[in-house]
């Protein structure tokens, strides 16, 4: 901005009133506008930056030179993803959505064998594990499902002990921290293999007080092993390294979007976009913001003017007194040969859909439609709007689901287990010859069979579909021409849903009902579609 002297004002005396009031504070603002401005443009190269800084802490771990991500750069990724799934609107709603398409429509577990044809009751005690409230709480309760799906969200990493009762055989589930994990034992024969978790954590003590009759708690720092679910030696070490080995709570770890041992959270790759989406609107704002202050101009040649000037001007557009610098619709009071413009929207693109390619790239990374992830359908979003998820969203969101019903398996299957341990079905043990790994299997090779089922993925049933179509029909607000797009998308069996509109409009893309189009068609001698040539029989005659 080209510095002010006073060779611009009329007089030295017109320079230094008005720098001292309004002209200093318009100068101060019209910097801000410039700056917004600068920023907003500035805004998608900053994302590339935010990846950049990302990128830091990568490295290579273990002699097989897999890529992996340093423990420490992922746990603070992690508490990042955390506090963006609570405070960042994209990513919470990004996560939430996840959640329901995933669990949304409930799953039914049950093992086909009852005994109602004569084999064992399996599916007694698969019932009888998922009713425990104490696992209702941490497993099979609807909030429990949706908790882990948030938990692959935010930690990549899903931790949990199964606690079992060595008399009874009854197995509780509960949920490790990641950060409590400090270290895996393998197989020194396969790395893939996993044997036991080391955990790290302290632990409040109750411990009888001082007094009779009194108690006390102190915190105690506590490292202890468990094995991995499926590590079940013939021959049980009670501790390793000094460290006690807690046989009866083997865990189970998932690991999603995994780079070597760890995984990575969902929203690890939404997690700068989300960022520079959320700059984006708050540059906007800015601009909007400082446009806002100033409403009018006025132009004075004497300091005298000027002073009456603010003293008649200087209101805010609700006739409120205003500082100078402060509210919205002020007065620009200028000395004579000086200009104040803002930068309009020929110069930059300020709006708000400039940020939707942003958004977008947040919603590739959690697998979600953007029309979806910012809850607006917006000129292109019929289709979103007939169809919740299109065919890769649904296979991803498949995929997910299968994730999960693997990990109900695994832990149904050592519940089992423990029934067959303890007497409450019938079976044996025996050990595997080559591993020396303990194994349990029902009397007579009896198929556990498991059965997980989740409700199809696929859009709306039909009739509740066109049930929602003539009802927004009826209401009149819609276009022909969109009731009857909405309407094609919906009915199956249509491959080109384009072709039938081109039908269904002239030529300048207005709308033709297809009975008047047939009518006009009879009415100019030509046949239409589907109806006979009112000229065929006097061509025949």
């Amino acid at each position: 901005m080209t510095a002010l002297t006073p060779a611009h004002a009329t007089s030295t005396a017109d320079l230094v009133e008005v720098d001292r009031g309004t002209l200093a504070t318009l100068v101060h603002e019209h910097e801000a506008l410039i700056e917004a401005v600068s920023d907003y443009a500035r805004a998608a190269s900053g994302v590339a930056d935010i990846l950049r800084r990302d990128d830091q802490g990568w490295s290579r771990l273990g002699g097989d030179a897999e890529e992996a991500i340093d423990r420490e750069r992922l746990l603070e990724k992690v508490a990042l993803a955390r506090v963006m799934a609570v405070a960042d609107p994209l990513i919470k709603r990004g996560l939430i959505q996840r959640q329901c398409f995933v669990w949304g429509r409930g799953v039914t577990i049950r093992a086909s064998k009852g005994d109602t044809d004569g084999a064992q009751d399996v599916n007694a005690v698969v019932q009888g594990f998922l009713d425990d409230p104490s696992n209702r709480a941490t497993f099979s309760a609807s909030t429990a499902h949706a908790e882990r799906e948030r938990t692959f969200g935010t930690d990549g990493n899903l931790i949990l002990s199964l606690i079992t009762d060595p008399v009874t055989g009854r197995v509780q589930v509960r949920h490790l921290p990641l950060g409590e994990i400090v270290d895996v034992i393998t197989n020194p024969e396969d790395a893939a293999e996993v044997w036991l978790y080391k955990r790290e954590y302290t632990a409040r003590v109750i411990e009888p007080g001082t007094l009779p009759s009194t108690t006390r708690t102190r915190r105690e720092s506590r490292r202890v092993l468990y094995p991995a679910l499926g590590f079940t030696p013939s021959v049980r070490a009670k501790t390793l390294d000094g460290m006690p080995v807690e046989w009866d709570k083997p865990v189970v770890h998932v690991a999603v979007n995994a780079i070597g041992r760890w995984g990575v959270p969902d929203a690890y790759a939404a997690l700068p976009w989300a960022q520079g989406y959320r700059d984006v609107l708050s540059d906007l704002a800015k601009y909007i913001r400082a446009v806002a202050r100033l409403a009018f101009t006025l132009t004075t040649k004497s300091a005298r003017t000027a002073t009456a000037a603010r003293e008649r001007f200087g209101v805010g557009p609700d006739g409120s007194p205003t500082a100078p610098g402060s509210g919205a619709g002020q007065t620009a009071i200028m000395p004579d040969g000086t200009k104040l413009a803002a930068l309009g929207p020929s110069s930059i693109r300020l709006d708000a859909d400039s940020g939707k390619p942003l958004a977008g790239m947040v919603a590739a990374a959690l697998g979600l439609p953007v029309t979806a992830l910012l809850a607006d359908p917006g000129v292109t979003g019929a289709r979103a709007v007939a169809e919740t998820l299109d065919e890769p969203q649904r296979l991803e969101m498949g995929m997910r689901q299968d994730l999960h019903a693997d990990l109900i398996r695994r832990i149904l299957d050592h519940v089992i287990d423990q029934a067959i341990r303890v007497g409450r079905l019938q079976g044996g043990a025996r050990i595997d010859p080559i591993t020396g790994h303990l194994s349990y299997a029902l009397a007579g090779d009896q198929d556990r069979g498991i059965d997980i089922d989740f409700p199809d993925l696929s859009t709306t049933p039909l009739k509740e579909l066109i049930e929602a179509i003539v009802a927004a029909d009826g209401t009149e607000l819609l276009p022909p021409r969109a009731i009857a797009y909405a309407l094609l998308l919906a009915l199956p069996g249509i491959e080109d849903v384009d072709a039938v509109m081109d039908e269904l409009t002239d030529d300048e893309g207005a709308f033709l009902w297809p009975r008047e189009r047939q009518s006009a068609a009879y009415d100019a001698g030509q046949p239409a579609q589907g109806q006979p040539d009112p000229q065929a029989d006097d061509i025949a005659a």
